[in-house]
């Protein structure tokens, strides 16, 4: 396990001095700096990803980074890890993960403000013609491979439930995006629907340039997959989350007032993909 620290002081014996001067901070050894524990999956470009200089980057990173600076009771320190068990676990108080909302989710931690909102592409073959609708997905016979339980699955399941004539051939499947893409490839799959920012980071990484696009997706069916298409920062549920949750939403609705959350979107994404004002008046849980 990997681990990313905010400031790094190391003590050697017998120190006794005040504070330690750590580039520009200054960490003061008998302050009441209290040590938060954030933790992300590992690397998931451009959202959260080890640079070239070996210290995690991306856009959930820098806006989280941005957070604890504006908030010096706390220290940020930042682990590569399981992030859902490790805040359920208490090992780690926050995740940094890229996360959307779930029901099932949200019994079991608390939710942020949300800091970006997410845009979805189609991912087809290079030479198939772009997907228009849902019907047009669902009347083409295209199988469309999924994670049981996953936003998109649940959205599909329940275009299902609506339109008994147009059944969407949903296939269920725990392979992983570049199994995924390859079996659109191949025709063992036709279509996939995916984040637009990581579809422009994985297709190169997997060679399939030139095989396989990304197509738009129509706003209507966006907001029939994604009504809710945000992301958040995690806590556990219990009374030490829900102090920090308060924290830090105070810092995320000032970001988002001040811009902060539209540059690091913007730097990453190239696009403002801060969430609207009104997200920021009520959490979601």
């Amino acid at each position: 396990m990997k681990k990313f620290n905010k400031f790094t002081a190391i003590l050697a014996a017998g120190l006794t001095a005040a504070s330690l001067i750590v580039g520009t901070a200054t960490v003061f050894a008998d302050s009441d700096v209290t040590v938060v524990k954030g933790v992300t999956g590992g690397s998931l470009a451009p959202y959260f990803y080890v640079g070239e200089d070996d210290e995690l980057t991306g856009v959930d990173i820098d806006i989280v980074k941005e957070v604890f600076n504006r908030l010096p009771q706390y220290e940020l320190q930042i682990d590569i890890a399981d992030a859902l068990q490790g805040v359920i676990s208490g090992q780690y108080d926050i995740a940094i993960n890229n996360y959307g909302y779930t029901d099932e989710r949200a019994e079991s931690y608390y939710y942020s403000y949300p800091y970006k909102t997410s845009f979805n592409e189609y991912i087809q073959r290079a030479d198939d013609e772009p997907l228009t609708s849902l019907e047009d997905l669902a009347d083409r016979g295209y199988k469309i491979e999924l994670g049981a339980g996953s936003l998109t699955a649940n959205a599909l399941e329940k275009w299902n439930e609506e339109n008994p004539d147009h059944q969407i051939n949903i296939v269920y499947s725990n392979a992983d995006f570049q199994v995924k893409y390859q079996h659109i490839v191949d025709g063992v799959a036709d279509v996939a629907i995916d984040d637009g920012p990581l579809i422009d980071n994985l297709l190169p990484n997997f060679g399939l340039e030139g095989k396989l696009v990304a197509n738009a997706i129509d706003e209507e069916t966006e907001d029939f997959l994604f009504p809710q298409n945000n992301t958040y920062f995690l806590f556990g549920k219990n009374e030490k989350g829900a102090a920090l949750r308060e924290d830090v939403n105070k810092v995320l609705k000032e970001m988002k007032e001040d811009g902060t959350l539209a540059q690091i979107t913007e730097k990453y994404l190239g696009k403002d993909t801060s969430p609207d004002e009104k997200y920021f008046e009520e959490t979601i849980n």
